[in-house]
């Protein structure tokens, strides 16, 4: 009804202003130009489904020592080991909705403790309820890395990638759904960290190569370490 509605509207506008108003303990002076990376920084990458995080997150870690952790990934791992938890996720990622903030958080914290940051983590927070979780818990972000692509040009990305990729969600029913829970759900993420001044956005319209120049540009100032060789 338009009564539920707009009380759902007034939610997330105070859900938001906390948010932006929440600058957790000594992180005053994160996502600073100049601040070294320490082994437990966390960058959020962001964008739309089909924006290209997965691919930019692995080209960087290419380039630098850090850690990739996609958001999406563990909560697919956490479905095929077929637990209960996992088919609570299953259902909701076939539906194209937002999984319980506690599970995410958790199954990151998990993978975090078992990792050497700094962390890269990609798909996540998906809504002001996954970004307060997360701050409960675990350190405040750097700077959000934020992806900015087209709907139409998701869309295309993602049919094409549901031609082998083998996921429930990349099929295009389930695409407008997620689209529609980014726009109501992590759009506000983003606002959020950008009154914060956390926000640091970049094209990804073009070519992955003219992406990552850009990500690349957007991670100088970081003094991030290269990556160790492997031979």
């Amino acid at each position: 009804s338009g009564g539920s509605a707009s009380r759902l509207r007034q939610q997330r506008a105070r859900m938001a202003l906390a948010a932006t108003q929440h600058v957790p303990a000594g992180s005053s002076q994160r996502g600073q130009r100049g601040e070294r990376a320490g082994e437990n920084a966390v960058y959020f990458i962001m964008g739309g489904p089909g924006s290209g995080k997965g691919t930019q997150c692995a080209r960087l870690v290419e380039h630098f020592d850090a850690t990739h952790l996609s958001a999406g990934d563990l909560l697919r791992s956490e479905v095929a080991s077929g637990s209960e938890q996992g088919s609570a996720i299953a259902a909701a990622i076939a539906d194209g909705q937002i999984v319980a903030s506690e599970t995410t958080v958790a199954l990151l914290q998990a993978a975090m403790a078992k990792r050497r940051g700094p962390f890269l983590v990609d798909g996540f927070p998906r809504s002001l309820a996954n970004l307060a979780a997360f701050e409960v818990v675990l350190a405040p972000c750097v700077f959000m890395l934020f992806l900015e692509v087209g709907e139409e040009a998701m869309m295309q990305r993602l049919l094409k990638r549901g031609e082998s990729s083998g996921r429930c969600d990349d099929n295009e029913a389930t695409i407008r759904k997620r689209f529609r829970t980014y726009l109501d759900e992590s759009m506000p993420v983003v606002e959020a960290l950008e009154a914060r001044g956390l926000v640091r956005r970049v094209s990804a319209e073009g070519s992955a190569d003219a992406v990552f120049a850009a990500v690349l540009d957007a991670f100088a100032d970081q003094r991030l370490g290269a990556t160790r060789a492997t031979g």
